[in-house]
């Protein structure tokens, strides 16, 4: 009797720890499962990165392009966070042509320069220092406009004429520059602010497009949604781009960025450490000595 008893009890032991082991296994897995899933959702809504600027004349950033995909019509757009005096011109993008200077020149102080077409769009808008602000600047041949925005409203409109985007220009980006192999044209109006989803487009985006951008806000994806109109992309700014002086990458951090990973990352470390393990165990001993001494 004792014999097959033991026999009996082995046997539910054996299953018991058999169950508990693919229970283990089971937990391993569907944490695993939940955790990489929370890190493939929240991969999409990573820290947003901006990018910080020196405030001296050596840190900008320098693109000679083919622009004839924007000759017709362009849109830049970016989240702006000026570091600067109200009274400093800090130019974070400049497009200059040998024959033609202010093609394209916006400021973080932009109610001093704000130009499209060498044009001036002339406004009483103040930035303030420390704040992130969404500035952009729109033109297009047909429409005949030069449009600029702040914060999702158009705050300046003026006629372009006739004129299209004069060619074979250089574009600077954290800096003001007349053209690219003259230093000297270089002036004490650095930026040292920070840009984030600078994005240069191909067309004249609309009001309501413009608008979107700005409440939709720095952690959105709206931005996507514009690729077949984008002519320089911020992933292209950001990782493609060669950086002069001193040009440092931000996180900027969004709501609810790493909720999922830090919940998870809990649950999966209480696994891991056997806490719920450990308790199921235990209670499976206790049942298994019980029934043991029943019998």
């Amino acid at each position: 009797i004792n014999a097959e008893y033991g026999k009996q009890w082995y046997q539910r032991r054996v299953r018991g720890l058999s169950l508990l082991h693919s229970a283990q296994m089971l937990l391993s897995a569907l944490t695993l499962l939940i955790l990489g899933c929370s890190v493939e959702q929240t991969s999409a809504l990573a820290p947003t990165t901006a990018l910080s600027f020196r405030h001296d004349l050596q840190s900008y950033m320098m693109l000679q392009l083919d622009m004839e995909p924007v000759k017709e019509a362009i849109t830049v757009c970016s989240w702006v966070l000026k570091k600067t005096a109200d009274s400093v011109h800090d130019a974070w993008f400049t497009y200059n042509a040998p024959s033609r200077i202010h093609e394209i020149l916006i400021a973080g102080r932009i109610r001093g320069w704000a130009y499209m077409l060498q044009n001036h769009l002339e406004n009483n808008q103040a930035v303030p220092t420390g704040e992130w602000h969404h500035v952009c600047i729109a033109w297009g041949f047909q429409t005949k406009k030069n449009i600029l925005y702040f914060d999702g409203i158009a705050i300046k409109e003026e006629a372009s004429g006739d004129t299209k985007l004069t060619m074979g220009g250089t574009m600077a980006i954290g800096q003001y520059i007349k053209h690219a192999d003259k230093r000297a044209d270089f002036h004490n109006h650095a930026f040292g602010g920070e840009l984030l989803k600078m994005n240069i487009y191909k067309r004249q985006l609309t009001a309501e497009e413009v608008n979107e951008m700005f409440t939709s806000g720095m952690c959105s994806d709206f931005e996507d949604t514009l690729v077949a109109d984008a002519f320089l992309r911020w992933e292209t700014i950001l990782y493609a781009t060669e950086r002069h002086g001193t040009i440092t990458e931000v996180p900027i951090t969004c709501p609810g960025d790493h909720w999922n990973v830090l919940y998870f990352t809990d649950f999966y470390n209480k696994v891991v450490d056997d806490d719920i393990l450990k308790k199921m165990k235990d209670q499976f001993e206790v049942v298994e000595e019980f029934f043991g001494h029943k019998n």
